[in-house]
């Protein structure tokens, strides 16, 4: 799995939306299948877009998601203990390398690409 730093990051669960670590295979929240979005595709996971903040990543994320588009939102806000990191370092999209074209379609559809 490709992501542009190899430190300790978190993800967001795609079904519930719980922050979760790169090493889990299981959502500890609802207990989602989270190796599902790379053991049943063949592709690699790039990065699709960097947002300023959650909201847009989430919005972005919304409109992925209704395509049947698997996306993870990744951000480093240390657990919630320095939201200013957002701002700096932005807020991840990530998405299957197969899905990359059909994704920035759906953006640039919403005028966020």
């Amino acid at each position: 799995m490709n992501t542009e730093n190899t430190e300790a990051e978190e993800y967001r669960c795609s079904e519930c939306n719980a922050i979760v670590k790169l090493e889990d295979t299981v959502c500890p929240i609802c207990g989602a299948n989270l190796g599902e979005i790379v053991e049943e595709n063949t592709g690699d996971i790039v990065l699709l877009k960097v947002f300023q903040n959650d909201f847009d990543a989430q919005l972005a994320k919304a409109q992925l998601d209704e395509a049947g588009i698997v996306c993870l939102i990744s951000g480093d806000n240390e657990g919630g203990m320095a939201p200013n990191l957002s701002l700096t370092r932005g807020i991840r999209l990530l998405v299957n390398e197969y899905d990359l074209e059909n994704a920035i379609e759906i953006l640039k559809a919403m005028e966020m690409y």
